[in-house]
């Protein structure tokens, strides 16, 4: 038997200057921290590994230096295709910088090609992504001048448009679990999730490429029960076991592990302590009003996360599945730092299979966040001149889900508000107006929406739009709201204004329950 264990610097020799590597995590979680640390005390000390093309779906990161922020190292990272890089500025800046050459593609695609490669297939067809600007039409994903390649093509199938997005010939999968035996085999007892670790193994194996795994406990073969192995040991090359787990093998930020997150322990759910009255929770009640009984849902960081609580305020939080783009089905999902942990799921899933379930139409409604809407209805999240976000599963969700709910003020930056008496004052108007005459890039696809017919909706504290073939069209507005001065004049262009123009329930504006559940278990009738 093989031993597959390997130093640290073992494990780093592995990597050649220019290979391509592909690496496991979401956040910090089945991020295999100490081997990114390897690779840069590796590059800073003896100027190798150099000229890398990396690969990864979500962020992977606390934010501050773990993750890719630790590669942000000019010469170390030639290319880069990512999901969402806006939580590494180092990376963000050596992009806008054109240091290195970089594609922003959906994080489930990304997901997606792992899979296709282990199937022996050239890359992923999908409609994910079609008119947004991860179509080559319209950027091809490329994130600026230096990136002149449009690895993403459009095919025709069976008269039909879709996405085909190539795969990259991987030479190695940087991965991580909690227990690996001696023949390889990988657990994740102690991770909060098992994001991409699978399908990246095998797509890396697929192409005859090398997967180090990082770990914190080796156990002899056959001690890990077999249910309970999530990557076989035929996948894996070389395991590091990792020597200061406390650092560099969290499950978030802040939490180094958590039973709970882990899914081993429960915990009650105690008292909810209602969310203040205010904009933004008349912006969540608003967006709760179009749940129905027991549905699926996903919901965003922000103000989409308020949802989850209206809809526990109202006594209906057992009557929607919320679940997290990386895996996870059911309980609550954690926000902040913590995002990509929940508390009392019912279940995981390997994030490819979640966007499977995505893709499939799964999602009764999703509610997302948005940051500037143009008249069509089309949405950017994604990138704002020098800061770049990325879209992470933004576009898989939105362009996959039947019902898609716009959370967001009406305006930004300095906008104050009071919420009294069944009605909405604007104190103090914000100084950047959200709808705009054009997105400086189209990450939700207003044409793509009409012609799938979704039912998408945008919901401010002050006013709800709604999609339609012809535009963007008013349909309501607050009470206590001046139609010309707070609404309209806060565009930089006319919306339809819908001719039977509803008032929003005064009870959104109000202390107390709204009858939320009454509402939405009305729905099963």
């Amino acid at each position: 038997m093989k031993d597959k264990r390997v130093t640290l610097e073992q494990a780093i020799a592995l990597i050649k200057d220019g290979d391509t590597v592909a690496t496991s995590g979401f956040g910090l979680d089945c991020l295999a921290d100490e081997l990114f640390k390897g690779v840069e005390d590796s590059f800073l000390q003896k100027g190798t590994p150099k000229n890398l093309t990396c690969v990864h779906c979500a962020g992977q990161t606390d934010f501050e230096s773990a993750g890719y922020q630790r590669w942000a190292h000019e010469g170390l990272i030639s290319k880069l295709i990512s999901g969402h890089m806006g939580s590494n500025p180092g990376i963000v800046k050596l992009i806008v910088d054109e240091k290195i050459q970089c594609w922003n593609l959906p994080q489930g695609v990304i997901a997606h090609m792992y899979r296709s490669r282990a199937q022996g297939k050239p890359g992923e067809i999908t409609k994910i992504g079609l008119r947004t600007f991860c179509d080559p039409r319209f950027g091809g994903g490329r994130l600026n001048e230096s990136t002149k390649e449009d690895i993403v093509k459009v095919v025709e199938v069976d008269g039909e448009e879709y996405l085909f997005y190539p795969t990259p010939n991987l030479n190695i999968g940087l991965i991580r679990g909690t227990t690996a035996d001696e023949y390889g085999n990988i657990s994740v007892e102690e991770e909060a999730h098992m994001a991409d670790i699978l399908e990246l193994a095998m797509c890396v194996k697929a192409c005859g490429g090398k997967v180090i795994a990082q770990v914190k406990n080796y156990v002899k073969a056959g001690s890990i029960d077999t249910q309970m192995v999530k990557v076989p040991g035929v996948f894996v090359d070389a395991i590091y076991i990792s020597q200061e787990p406390e650092k560099y093998h969290r499950q978030t930020k802040l939490v180094m592990y958590s039973s709970v997150f882990a899914g081993h322990t429960k915990v009650p759910e105690g008292s909810i302590t209602p969310l203040e009255l205010d904009d933004k929770k008349v912006i969540a009640r608003r967006a709760a009003l179009e749940l129905v009984p027991y549905s699926s849902v996903n919901l965003g960081l922000g103000i989409p996360m308020n949802v989850a609580t209206v809809a526990a305020e109202e006594g209906i939080g057992e009557h929607i599945v919320s679940s997290v783009e990386v895996g996870i089905i059911g309980g609550t999902p954690a926000g902040g730092v913590n995002f990509g942990a929940a508390t009392n799921a019912w279940a995981w899933l390997n994030e490819p299979a979640q966007f499977d379930y995505y893709n499939g139409g799964g999602l009764d409604l999703t509610c997302l966040g948005f940051a500037e809407v143009d008249p069509k209805g089309n949405v950017n999240v994604s990138r704002f001149g020098p800061k770049i976000a990325g879209v992470g599963g933004f576009i898989d969700i939105s362009q996959a889900t039947k019902n898609v709910i716009f959370t967001g003020t009406m305006t930004a930056g300095g906008l104050k508000t009071e919420v009294k008496d069944g009605k909405l004052t604007i104190l103090q108007e914000g100084r950047n107006k959200k709808f705009v005459k054009s997105v400086e890039q189209v990450t939700f696809s207003a044409d793509f929406a009409n012609e799938t017919n979704q039912n998408v909706l945008f919901v401010t504290e002050r006013c709800v739009f709604k999609v339609t073939p012809e535009g963007l069209k008013l349909i309501e507005i607050a009470p206590g709201i001046d139609l010309q001065k707070d609404v309209l004049d806060q565009m930089e262009f006319t919306p339809i204004v819908a001719e039977d123009l509803k008032i929003m329930d005064p009870k959104l504006f109000s202390e107390g329950l709204i009858g939320l559940k009454e509402h939405v278990l009305a729905k099963a009738k």
